[in-house]
């Protein structure tokens, strides 16, 4: 071993667009002259710098260097902790490579952009247009979505009141446009409408606008094709035979002889003297068939029940996995988790297992968000799946993470319910029971509010 290599902090906080700076202690533990190329590995080694990359120090010398990151502004750089190393090599003795771990926490930062597609149009007696919202934010965001028109001359409906939008990507929420007043003819004054988009700490308006035309066009195209299904409709019904039984003489008999044709082999046979000869019928048997059911397919209903909304869809090696809680009587302390052989440690360690706030997944699934575990100065454990918070607890209250205990939804989504989180004096406690939550307040505890959706069972 030649060298030795530490940065001064470990963990480097840093906002995207912004410049961070850290330092690197660098030594020569060998007794003669050694120049050192220094390297960053990961992540961030396209957007960081070494002031200088190459170390020259005499025997047992040492000496710090700057390593200085700039994130870009991007949503393709998620908000949290991304790992990184850097790496001390000597020149002379190649294979004697040190290695020193950070862990950079990117800040987290909303922005978004909007559109209405079209945002001019011409409506008779109902029209539509589309909003599209683009996340160019590095963390996940719920938007809310208003319409309205001055005076209300417009009816506006917007298909969804809220969408959750991902890093770098796009949603599209309809827009169902209706005048108050129709025109036959014509066309009138464009009238104004408006849309308001709010996330959690922005808020954009975009400005749309109508002008109504005569419906009359659109109101006879419609009585012609409605008029079109009802001659269809009665064409049909003349068409079918009033009747198969061929007509008959005075005397009883058929006027018209028709040819029927022979029975297929399948009905009757006929044996070797002409005379056809029924075949065997097979024995009816009086019990019910038996009941299968397709793989995959869901069960049976029972009358007058409702088969549970399917859970969201899943992408990679994620699976569903109930969020166990574990009690520290020591502490009065709250804690939990959807890794089982963790699960088994915190009972080994003296805590108590008290059942579950619903299932989470265990590695990202579309549409999720990581639920952080924090560890207080205190001892006692914090979870929260919002960065802002995340960071606050580590930067300005001195948290420790401890990892993430599985992914929940920011927003609804099918087959999830609420989480809510709960404080009496220094403990957090989660539930997805709503009978729990009322049960704990009538004991003293606060309700902080729904912190995420997390699925049903």
């Amino acid at each position: 071993m030649a060298g030795l290599v530490e940065l001064a902090t470990p963990t480097i906080d840093a906002d995207p667009g912004e410049e961070s700076e850290v330092g690197i202690l660098v030594y020569n533990t060998g007794p003669d002259d050694e120049a050192f190329d220094l390297e960053v590995i990961g992540s961030p080694a396209p957007w960081s710098f070494l002031d200088p990359a190459i170390i020259r120090l005499p025997g047992g010398g040492s000496t710090t260097a700057r390593l200085v990151l700039r994130p870009p502004r991007t949503c393709d750089i998620p908000a949290g902790p991304m790992p990184f190393s850097i790496r001390l090599s000597p020149r002379t003795q190649k294979g004697s490579d040190e290695v020193a771990d950070g862990t950079l926490d990117i800040a987290p930062y909303e922005a978004f952009t909007a559109r209405l597609s079209p945002d001019v149009l011409e409506v008779g007696v109902r029209g539509r247009t589309r909003v599209e919202v683009t996340n160019d934010g590095n963390v996940p965001i719920v938007v809310s979505i208003t319409a309205n028109s001055p005076d209300d001359e417009l009816a506006l409906k917007v298909d969804e009141d809220s969408v959750l939008v991902p890093a770098g990507s796009t949603a599209e929420v309809s827009l169902r446009i209706r005048p108050r007043r129709r025109r036959l003819f014509g066309r009138g004054q464009p009238v104004l409408f408006s849309v308001r988009l709010e996330s959690l700490i922005r808020v954009a308006t975009l400005s749309g606008r109508v002008r109504p035309k005569g419906a009359a066009v659109s109101v006879v195209l419609r009585s012609v094709v409605v008029g079109l299904v009802l001659a269809g409709a009665v064409v049909t019904w003349r068409s079918i035979p009033r009747g198969t039984e061929p007509r008959r003489t005075a005397k009883g008999l058929p006027a018209d002889i028709r040819a029927v044709p022979a029975p297929s082999g399948d009905g009757l046979a006929v044996g070797s003297s002409g005379v056809e000869e029924p075949t065997p019928q097979p024995t009816v048997s009086t019990a019910p068939p038996p009941v299968t059911v397709a793989q995959g397919a869901p069960p049976p209903v029972a009358s007058g029940g409702t088969l549970p909304a399917p859970p969201p869809e899943v992408k990679g090696a994620a699976r569903a996995a109930p969020l166990r809680r574990f009690y520290d009587p020591a502490l009065v302390d709250y804690t939990y988790t959807a890794d089982s052989a963790e699960a088994g440690r915190l009972v080994a360690a003296g805590m108590v297992e008290q059942g579950t706030a619903g299932s989470v997944y265990t590695a990202r699934a579309q549409g999720t968000v990581p639920l952080y575990r924090l560890k207080r100065s205190d001892g006692r454990h914090i979870f929260t799946f919002d960065e802002a918070e995340r960071r606050s607890e580590v930067v300005r209250g001195g948290a420790v993470q401890e990892g993430i205990a599985g992914y929940l939804f920011p927003s609804p989504a099918a087959g999830t319910q609420p989480l809510y989180r709960m404080s009496k004096e220094t403990a957090l406690y989660l539930t997805a029971d709503a009978s729990d939550v009322s049960a704990r307040q009538a004991n003293g505890w606060a309700n902080q509010g729904v912190r995420g959706y997390v699925l049903v069972g």
